[in-house]
């Protein structure tokens, strides 16, 4: 009978040293990792025609995979004469590596030169080496009086050059006293908007482009 309690605390001791030290590889997996607070990273894209500044209350640093996860995250684009566009989202994740950085979670794009015009989808992908943006989820776009739906499309910040696919434009017109008077639905294969000159050109396979016009009042 002693030897048997001898035996049963042996083996107690075992499972509690074994639970001790799996504790602390848990610990030290989680320790692993940096946390800060009000995070803030400037970065300058190779041409130095662009900077980028990305801010967040709360980022966490993985040093075994080299990823930065941000939450709620905003990325101001730079250019020479200020801030070209911002970029607001639930999160994004940075790859030191790669220097690739993934935005999502209710992504919002807004030019704020141009209180109205402004882009929402789910996220994107871009590499910081380049100046193109690859957004390859659907987006909705926002003018003035104006939206735009396409199923994907691509941003260069260097030309300020939106190329979408499978495009749905809709516009409403008001007279001069402000009462709407028509509206004009443009679908597409492609379109392209050069956002300095406030362009839009619209071109289908073929040199198919449907265009309706719906006429509200009449006489």
């Amino acid at each position: 009978m002693k030897s048997f309690n001898i035996y049963l605390l042996f083996i107690l001791t075992i499972f509690a040293l074994l639970g001790c030290q799996k504790s602390n590889k848990s610990t030290a997996k989680i320790d692993n990792k940096s946390y800060i607070n009000d995070f803030e990273l400037l970065q300058e894209n190779p041409n130095k025609e662009t900077s980028v500044k990305i801010t967040s209350p709360k980022a966490i640093i993985d040093p075994t995979i080299n990823d930065i996860e941000i939450y709620e995250s905003s990325i101001d684009i730079l250019n020479r004469n200020g801030i070209d566009f911002q970029v607001k989202s639930g999160n994004a994740t940075l790859n030191n590596l790669s220097n690739n950085i993934r935005v999502f979670n209710n992504v919002y794009i807004s030019f704020l030169k141009d209180s109205y015009y402004n882009i929402t989808t789910n996220s994107f992908n871009w590499d910081l080496n380049t100046s193109v943006i690859d957004i390859s989820n659907p987006l909705a776009i926002n003018l003035e009086n104006t939206k735009i739906n396409a199923s994907n499309g691509f941003y260069n910040i260097d030309t300020s050059l939106l190329k979408i696919d499978n495009t749905r434009f809709n516009r409403k017109i008001s007279n001069s006293e402000g009462v709407e008077e028509y509206q004009v639905e443009i679908k597409s294969d492609f379109a392209k908007w050069f956002k300095n000159d406030n362009k839009l050109v619209f071109t289908s396979n073929e040199k198919q482009v449907e265009t309706t016009i719906k006429f509200l009042l009449t006489k």
